[in-house]
């Protein structure tokens, strides 16, 4: 492969790869910006960009920082690199480099093939992790495709055996150009975290504040926590919805570390068959799932019940196991049937439509929608922010 090509390819590879996590960073952005107004951009509400945008590896909480590290912000990190060390080894490798880049251009070749081996293994770990949660998201998709495209060329262009290449690499890490690669990511990241959290906090204060309202009687919902917690949330759900599952999971373990918190489960299935807001087939068991989630609510067993509802299992099993936790499944059953169960199940949504959910999770504290499925972290300062901040509850003036 001659030269240009090999500088053409790693170029246009690494552009698409920028290209890519700008957009990923700002669909992002623009998500925790407005978690009720974003409609999901070029994505979709529900395209699989979720696992960016909310998923625990979507950002790297920073401490003190009000925002995470946006995970595409590495990754718009790492394509900045990549376009450097493209042009110091085009240079380097041309006819008259200058003496050091010309004696640095071994380092270069396997400074690229090991930043690309790196990008690799974490794009399978992600790639696996969007399987483990039920959606790939088709814009990290690319990346993917992107990152063994430019393994692929650094492996064909090396100029040496693969394995000397990587008994070198610890050379290469210390070189001219190791010092060069750190220096351009953390100027990327830093530039880059500075820009998404201006961009973010700015949309913030424009965007209009969603509430419902926070006197709501939530004593016939599913609840947990004493009920004169100072803050109560509110999290509207769907049992089809891989990140309500995690959103779920979260709330419960910080219900298990701390008693100011009190929750109640809301539902808010994506399913035309009970939710006027969808008119198409979408979450085909979303309405079922809630009604056995009410009816097991029925019985003072939601809690234990909705870990089940989360996973998919077909009817028959899922209420077997129900029905192995010691619930009456008869009972169970029949109650699914009621058309006041359904009421149920169709008020909440009502709720969650009048506060303009247009997707799930959506979490309240203490009437003010904070987002999605928050990391732990991040909802433990807010739960402690809203403690400071008894306003949250106050009408609009």
């Amino acid at each position: 492969m001659s030269r240009k090509t090999t500088t053409l390819l790693l170029l246009l590879l690494s552009l698409a790869g920028l290209a890519d996590s700008l957009y990923l960073t700002y669909d992002h952005g623009a998500f925790h910006a407005d978690p009720a107004g974003y409609g999901g951009g070029l994505c979709g509400a529900e395209g699989g960009c979720e696992i960016s945008r909310t998923s625990a590896l979507s950002e790297i909480p920073l401490p003190g920082a009000e925002l995470g590290l946006p995970t595409s912000v590495l990754a718009l990190g790492f394509y900045v690199v990549f376009i450097v060390l493209t042009l110091l080894r085009h240079h380097a490798s041309g006819p008259s480099p200058t003496r050091t880049w010309a004696a640095n251009l071994p380092h270069l070749a396997r400074l690229m093939l090991g930043l690309a081996v790196l990008a690799n293994v974490y794009s399978l770990f992600l790639f696996g992790y969007s399987l483990a949660e039920g959606s790939v998201c088709k814009f990290c998709a690319v990346l993917y495709v992107v990152n063994a495209g430019l393994l692929v060329v650094t492996w064909k262009t090396l100029g040496e055996p693969i394995g000397a290449a990587f008994k070198a690499i610890a050379g290469a890490i210390t070189s001219r150009s190791g010092g060069v690669a750190t220096l351009v990511m953390l100027l990327a990241l830093a530039g880059g975290y500075i820009v998404y959290r201006t961009t973010v906090l700015s949309a913030r204060a424009k965007a209009p504040v969603v509430k419902v309202d926070a006197t709501v009687d939530t004593s016939t919902r599913p609840t947990k926590g004493p009920a004169d917690a100072p803050v109560q949330i509110l999290e509207f759900a769907d049992f089809e919805c891989p990140h309500c599952k995690l959103a779920f999971h979260i709330l419960e373990e910080v219900l298990a570390e701390r008693s100011d918190v009190r929750v109640s489960f809301m539902h808010f299935p994506l399913d035309q068959a009970c939710n006027r807001l969808i008119d198409r087939p979408f979450h085909a068991r979303a309405c079922e799932l809630a009604l056995i989630g009410e009816c097991a609510h029925a019985q003072g067993r939601f809690f234990d019940v909705a870990p089940l509802l989360f996973e998919d299992h077909p009817t028959p099993t899922l209420l077997d196991k129900i029905g192995a936790l010691g619930l009456d499944r008869k009972a169970l059953e029949a109650c699914t049937r009621d058309p006041q169960a359904l009421a149920r199940v169709k008020g909440d949504i009502e709720m969650g439509l009048a506060a303009e959910i247009g997707g799930t999770p959506a979490v309240f504290l203490n009437g003010v929608l904070v987002g999605g499925a928050v990391p732990k972290d991040k909802l433990n300062g807010l739960i402690d922010a809203a403690k400071k901040a008894p306003s949250l509850n106050a009408p609009d003036k």
